[in-house]
């Protein structure tokens, strides 16, 4: 098998790893080169591939599970680099995003992927983005040259609970592997800031809706990673089944519901929202047919309306339709002069009819 013909398998292999809320795959048709929303309307093209293919580990929802019968294919660390080198010289590619299945060891794994890495920063003089997926139980010598080669890091946390991991990926502990993984890299983290050294940020994944984890455990997890660990990003793959596994059969994850868990991600992070801020109903799963701040705003009346002219920004971001960049306009706004009818904010691009149900002068 050739170069092109590894890449051709293993690159839509890694769609299943996620880089951003909106992936889009495999746009262009030319194996490995990947698009992903990553910020408001920017795309990026990304080299996303897997090193192997191969897997030990035999997880239900997986199309590469151990016991699973699927073209196994392995790429070398020359080969993998020549392959990036070759679609970013095309200017095909802006970044490379490197994962893998697990072979023999993490550190087996991870060696490969850092081999790669290294030929593409060094021989190939590449100083761009590159993301690697970090596999559990890696050892703090691999966690530590990880640091020196990508800008972006992820380990996958996949379920909240270890009920629902073990369901789902027999193979895994989450306490063992997962967080004991994580400690150590918060760990390496202090310390290289503690020399002034770079860092690279941190991401996860959780897979939603193929075991039967709650939303409620997804939330006040997502909230532990981002105020204990400091993760710059935690992503919700909606689960999507596959022919010849376990879970064949099991119905599609609505994108609803990773849409509200996005939103109730963002409340936690930009707007001060606390996990019981964010109602769920006796299933533990998030309303489908409101967005959990207009949840919070209905069911705490006493609190609106909210002054326009005396409000801080964080109370300002509790009205629905004002997000942190209205907040911001409308602050700028009221320094120039007291508002004293929406009108004044008509031309500032503003939910001025969602706005004024929750808010006064």
């Amino acid at each position: 098998m050739d170069l092109y013909q590894k890449i051709s398998i293993l690159g839509p292999s890694a769609k299943y790893d996620t880089c951003g809320p909106q992936d889009f795959g495999d746009t262009t048709n030319i194996p490995g080169v990947y698009h992903a929303k990553v910020g408001g309307n920017h795309v990026c093209r990304l080299f996303k591939v897997l090193q192997t293919n191969k897997c030990l580990n035999n997880c239900r929802y997986c199309a590469f599970r151990r016991d699973r019968a699927c073209p196994r294919v392995s790429a070398t660390s020359d080969q993998m680099a020549l392959a990036f080198d070759s679609a970013h010289r095309r200017r095909l590619v802006d970044g490379l995003f490197l994962s893998s299945g697990i072979t023999n060891s993490a550190d087996t794994t991870m060696t490969h992927m850092l081999d790669t890495l290294d030929i593409v920063r060094h021989k190939y003089k590449y100083k761009g983005y590159v993301h690697l997926k970090i596999m559990p139980g890696a050892s703090d010598a691999v966690i530590r040259q990880s640091f020196k080669l990508a800008n972006r890091i992820s380990i996958n946390i996949e379920s909240p609970t270890q009920t629902d991991l073990t369901h789902l990926s027999p193979d895994k502990n989450l306490k063992n592997g997962f967080f004991d993984t994580l400690f150590r890299i918060r760990k390496a983290v202090n310390q290289a800031k503690y020399y002034k050294l770079k860092t690279p940020s941190l991401t996860t994944q959780f897979v939603v809706g193929a075991g039967q984890e709650k939303d409620s455990d997804i939330i006040h997890t997502t909230h532990l990673l981002y105020q204990q660990f400091g993760l710059k990003r935690v992503f919700y793959s909606p689960f999507r089944p596959i022919p010849q596994t376990p879970l064949a059969d099991k119905p599609a994850t609505p994108i609803t519901r990773a849409h509200r868990l996005y939103q109730a991600d963002f409340l936690m992070r930009f707007y001060r929202f606390s996990p019981q801020d964010l109602y769920v109903d006796s299933s533990g799963r998030l309303d489908f047919n409101i967005d959990p701040k207009m949840l919070w705003a209905q069911k705490n009346p006493h609190f609106y309306p909210i002054n326009l002219n005396k409000a801080d920004y964080w109370k300002l971001l509790k009205i629905p339709g004002i997000g942190p960049t209205s907040a911001k306009k409308i602050i700028r706004q009221r320094q120039h002069s007291r508002l004293f009818s929406f009108s004044q904010l008509s031309g500032l691009r503003l939910q001025i009819s969602k706005i004024s149900q929750f808010s006064c002068f």
